[in-house]
């Protein structure tokens, strides 16, 4: 069975919310898993010696206007953030938290609500009421975001990304071969299909 394609992100990433929709599709177009990976950029930058994007004042101007020009390429509804850059950590800790589907909707529930809706992902009170519409009770997301099962399977996400050479946010991992950027999944797709997997 052919490995999955790796799919590391960040929460306050506007062009992993871009690439959502299509890398599954491409998942399914080449018969392979997406695996999921949220994880920190920050921490990710930082252990590469890297700085972030948007220290620049002439790059955040940039990148504001490309996030707008990007969603509508791609067709993706979009809100710009009231907030951003922002940390994620309980976010991604929450969603390393639950199994299986859940997961998975989480992502795209937690997506939603910082990219369309202009919540704040990093407050505790904003995550408890999504992880409600999801079935989980109070106790159990505050568990998901501050207990140390989710920490350790986070932490041990940013270190397995480090060692896959993982730049930025989206990041596809296939085969050994890295891809970054929304910008990149046309490329991730003929490279899979020129090797029919």
């Amino acid at each position: 069975m052919a490995a999955p394609i790796r799919f590391y992100f960040d929460f306050a990433s506007p062009y992993a919310y871009f690439s959502i929709q299509e890398v599954e599709a491409i998942g399914r177009e080449i018969g392979r898993a997406v695996e999921w990976r949220p994880v920190l950029m920050w921490a990710i930058l930082k252990a590469h010696g890297i700085f972030p994007p948007m220290d620049s004042p002439a790059k955040r101007t940039y990148l504001i206007n490309d996030m707008k020009r990007s969603a509508a390429f791609m067709r993706v509804p979009y809100v710009h953030p009231v907030k951003l850059p922002l940390s994620s950590h309980l976010a991604a800790r929450l969603y390393y938290s639950v199994e299986g589907a859940r997961d998975r909707a989480l992502a795209e529930r937690l997506f939603r609500a910082f990219f369309l809706e202009q919540e704040d992902i990093s407050r505790e009170d904003v995550l408890i009421r999504i992880a409600g519409d999801l079935g989980m009770d109070e106790s159990q997301a505050v568990e998901g975001m501050k207990g140390a099962a989710a920490r350790a399977r986070l932490e041990r996400a940013v270190e397995e990304a480090i060692a896959d050479g993982v730049v930025g946010s989206p990041f596809f991992s296939v085969d050994g071969e890295g891809f970054f950027g929304a910008d990149r999944l046309s490329q991730l797709r003929w490279r899979l299909a020129r090797e029919g997997q």
